[in-house]
């Protein structure tokens, strides 16, 4: 494969990875609005207590794991790239970047959700196989935010 190949393929890959990046970041969108449309409380820790489960949604794996294509797609075009001594595409940084920011993010409202869940009642089936979902929405969203960090370190060496 040649250089103008490889950055062809590194082209398509960074697209692909901003659309499953943005089509993450609309269903996020989507569960906020959810979040925000709610005026009465139907739980026990209140309004911000449903709000919060609704937001935590976006992390539970069936969800989150829209955003692994994103990352695969960012690694592979950085990957593409400095595989053949190229300079990475600035957009292929920044879909990385992106990627490991809105994974973190994901960590953080699963964390919240996790909250939400022991503040409504911890003894329950359904609260633990809650937690263990979002748990499981934090371990996709730390692989991803670990693949990606090492993909700009090296992108950002082979400069």
């Amino acid at each position: 494969m040649n250089a103008i190949e490889r950055e062809r393929w590194a082209r398509a890959f960074v697209t692909a990875g901003w659309l499953f990046a943005a089509t993450f970041l609309l269903i996020l969108v989507g569960q906020i609005r959810r979040a925000l449309a709610v005026k009465q409380a139907s739980f026990e820790d209140g309004v911000w207590g449903q709000r919060a489960e609704i937001v935590s949604f976006v992390t539970l794996p069936q969800n989150i794991v829209i955003l692994v294509p994103a990352a695969v797609a960012a690694v592979g075009a950085g990957w593409l790239m400095t595989g053949a001594g190229l300079d990475p595409l600035p957009w292929a940084r920044q879909l990385v970047r992106v990627v490991a920011g809105v994974s973190y993010v994901a960590i953080g409202l699963a964390v919240l959700g996790i909250v939400d869940v022991f503040a409504q009642s911890p003894d329950r089936v359904e609260g633990t196989i809650a937690v263990l979902n979002r748990v499981g929405g934090i371990l996709i969203a730390s692989a991803m935010v670990r693949v990606c960090l090492e993909s700009e370190r090296s992108m950002v060496t082979s400069v």
